[in-house]
């Protein structure tokens, strides 16, 4: 019997590198059949001086090296292997990276801080199984990483809200490191420092939600279930008073006497008070009376995705409701005419199913078309004048948990040409690939169609069907009111189509009603 193809996940993070390989069955979740951790703090450099040290990297390819030579006895299929906030925010990332592709034969995809956080998120959806019921009531899910932590709503089963802070575990201990000589007492120090950037996200956070539920994510998880005498390979649950006789614990022992004591490996045992320090001001926030504590890391995440593209495994909870749900979140923030855009995303994304045999995108670009004609007016809340350069800036300044910087550059620059003149010129357009110029183009011309049938912002057309000739496209109109303005405003926004397409698109009215 032919032995299954294995799949390999490996994480460089910022204070620990984790390798894991599992087994795919079709429609199963990944069976993971090997784990291994190495623990370097690699963003102990980056944090504090910016760069990571040539004596880090010479660690980390060893690491690496290792693992590589784990994986050769191995049948596997593919391998992915990530960096997150240590290379994301290095100087020298660019050096680093080739040296380690040159020395270990490993390229590296450092995720930017939305794509590390999906990852992040997938697997706890995916690992706890009342996930689902937990969201449908207020929840609060903190990802408490080295470098930074992000904070994320859900309430009434959908996401509403999330925001990043660079305020992770490593990041605190290392930039209060100097403090702690001088501070009598340096936990009370680290606490007022904690606080400060919390209190400034509860400006932020949305109101009016009633947290029932807090989940905790983060890479010392495990040592505090493991602390709190917990399993930390399985989801565990604390009660506010458990939780609170652990901070007790963190508060009146030494790092060195968690090791020696109670086997927390010493690396480790200097970041959990940092960690419980933020857990507890959460606690405080939302006044929940327990913590759900997932065994859920971003190797999970990334052996979730292999599960569901390459062996059909469908997960609980779909995140792509997350994308559309944040972009429909921001364009409320930004004061959007709701049922112009609610018809404009409507026609668009009729258009892009009724013309598939033209464009031929995958799934995957309805999404972005979709998240681009939520917000392809957000920038009026900016300036009315040229709002569609006000959107692009809006959306390219936000971060979209789910959708990588490449997505997120063709749902920016597709609500650019929403409308004017598409600036294929740009500069910055034109440093972009060419198949995401093509896709952006092919989009857009969707968009600005979809948009110039509503030019009035009256939703004055009612049906509309869309029939593919020899050359032409024909799109057959039943009105309500007078749509002079939308057939004229269609005339001038439809030029693009017939650029990328080479069909003519036109209108038939079938029937003006009175």
């Amino acid at each position: 019997m032919a032995r299954k193809k294995l799949f390999a996940a490996i994480d460089v993070g910022s204070h620990e590198i984790q390798m894991k390989i599992a087994e795919l069955d079709k429609n199963e979740p990944p069976r993971i059949v090997e784990d291994v951790r190495r623990t370097l703090s690699i963003g102990t450099d980056t944090y504090l001086r910016g760069r990571i040290s040539q004596s880090q990297l010479n660690e980390c390819m060893a690491v690496l090296s290792g693992f590589n030579d784990q994986l050769k006895p191995y049948r596997i299929g593919a391998c992915r292997v990530v960096a997150t906030s240590a290379f994301r925010e290095a100087q020298n990332r660019a050096f680093a990276l080739d040296q380690i592709r040159r020395n270990c034969g490993l390229s590296i995809e450092v995720l930017s801080n939305a794509e590390e956080r999906y990852y992040h998120i997938l697997a706890a959806a995916a690992l706890m199984p009342d996930f689902n019921d937990l969201i449908k009531d207020g929840t609060l899910l903190v990802d408490i990483g080295a470098g930074s932590i992000q904070v994320t709503v859900y309430d009434n089963g959908e996401f509403v809200f999330s925001q990043n802070i660079l305020l992770g575990s490593l990041r605190v201990r290392e930039l209060l490191a100097d403090l702690e000589r001088r501070a009598a007492d340096f936990a009370g120090l680290m606490e007022e420092y904690v606080s400060g950037d919390l209190e400034n996200y509860r400006l932020l956070e949305p109101k009016g939600i009633v947290y029932r539920n807090l989940i905790i994510l983060g890479g010392e998880m495990n040592q505090l279930k493991k602390l709190a005498g917990k399993d930390p390979n399985q989801t565990a649950y604390l009660t506010e008073k458990q939780f609170g006789q652990l901070y007790a614990q963190l508060q009146n022992t030494r790092p060195l006497d968690l090791a020696l004591d109670k086997y927390i490996p010493a690396e480790h045992a200097s970041l959990l008070l940092p960690s419980a320090m933020i857990i507890r001001k959460f606690i405080s926030f939302t006044r929940v009376g327990s913590l759900h504590l997932p065994a859920a890391t971003l190797c999970d995440g990334l052996l979730i995705e292999f599960a569901s593209n390459i062996s059909h495994y469908q997960p609980g909870y779909d995140q792509n409701k997350d994308i559309i749900s944040a972009c429909r979140h921001l364009a409320k923030r930004f004061k959007i005419d709701r049922k112009h855009t609610e018809f404009v995303e409507k026609i668009a994304l009729m258009l892009f199913d009724e013309t598939f045999r033209l464009h031929g995108l995958p799934d995957r670009c309805r999404i972005l078309l979709q998240a681009a004609a939520i917000m392809h007016d957000s920038g009026r809340y900016i300036n009315m004048s040229k709002h569609h350069i006000r959107s692009y800036s809006i959306i390219t300044a936000t971060e979209i948990i789910g959708l990588s910087r490449s997505e997120k550059d063709i749902v920016a620059w597709v609500a650019r040409f929403h409308t004017g003149n598409p600036a294929l010129d740009d500069r910055n357009y034109l440093e972009l690939s060419a198949a995401d110029q093509l896709i952006i183009v092919k989009l857009a011309a969707l968009l600005r169609m979809a948009d110039a049938l509503d030019s009035g912002h009256k939703q004055k057309i009612s049906e509309i069907a869309v029939t593919l000739g020899e050359q032409e496209v024909a799109l057959a109109l039943v009105a309500s009111q007078d749509i002079t303005l939308e057939l004229w405003t269609f005339e001038k926004k439809s030029g693009l189509f017939l650029d990328v397409y080479g069909y003519s698109p036109q209108i038939r009215i079938r029937r003006q009603q009175p």
